[in-house]
């Protein structure tokens, strides 16, 4: 179980968007005149960005290194001093906002829960079968609550499972145009908001490190599952048959 959730931990670390410099070589701030490896992420940077040429990663803070900083600084709104000081690296190497349409995977205590507010209605895929069906966020604190959005919806998300079950299925959530990996099982339980549903109960999702609301324990297969989703994007095909 703990090896599993290191493994987990770094592929979080690896994809997650609420992690702006995960997986990024963060350079420590530099001036002119100074030389040596943080300089050169610096300047590997910077060619990167289109503001040194090919081959200027001397790691050697030069003139040219220096220029291309306060250029840097001054598109950005930041004071164009020409040191790599720590705001112009935040910047500088900040992980860009994921498009639209790529697979995330936030965690749940790190942002995750606040992604889709109470009441708000999204769109579920069963990585595995392909279905898409309409759900909305009922409640949830620990994990998310849903409910399918109508008998249709709830006989699509009966068809991804045959029958109403516990089992874990990796899914992905598509809310305003971002899509996000999880987890779902299959068994109407407890609250029912949505009576015109057909859906005898709510159904839980789980995010990256969601919890059981009575056990605040994570939940392996849940986790399992939402590793599986994080490998595929919206427009993949069903990775199995139906289970």
């Amino acid at each position: 179980m703990r090896r599993f959730l290191s493994w987990l931990l770094f592929l979080v670390l690896l994809f997650s968007p609420m992690l702006s410099l995960a997986g990024v070589a963060f350079p420590l701030p530099t001036k002119p005149g100074e030389q040596g490896s943080q300089v050169k992420l610096l300047q590997k940077k910077l060619i990167e960005k289109g503001l040194l040429k090919e081959g200027a990663d001397t790691a050697v803070y030069d003139e040219m290194t220096r220029s291309a900083v306060a250029v840097f600084q001054a598109e950005n709104g930041i004071r164009a001093t020409g040191r790599a000081d720590l705001d112009t690296l935040l910047v500088l190497f900040r992980k860009p906002k994921p498009k639209p349409g790529v697979t995330q995977v936030p965690e749940w205590y790190a942002g995750g829960s606040e992604l889709i507010p109470f009441g708000a209605v999204f769109e579920v895929k069963d990585v595995r079968s392909g279905i898409i069906f309409s759900v909305y966020r009922m409640m949830g604190q620990s994990h998310l609550d849903a409910e399918p959005l109508t008998k249709e919806d709830t006989a699509k998300m009966k068809k991804a499972y045959t029958s109403w079950r516990w089992d874990r299925r990796p899914i992905l959530i598509r809310y305003e145009g971002q899509v996000y990996a999880a987890s779902m099982n299959g068994m109407p339980h407890s609250w029912q908001s949505n009576k015109k549903s057909g859906f005898p109960g709510h159904f839980c999702i789980h995010f990256a490190f969601s919890r059981g609301d009575s056990s605040q324990r994570l939940d392996a297969d849940h986790q399992q599952a939402v590793l599986e989703a994080a490998a595929t994007q919206w427009e993949d095909p069903p990775t199995q048959g139906k289970k």
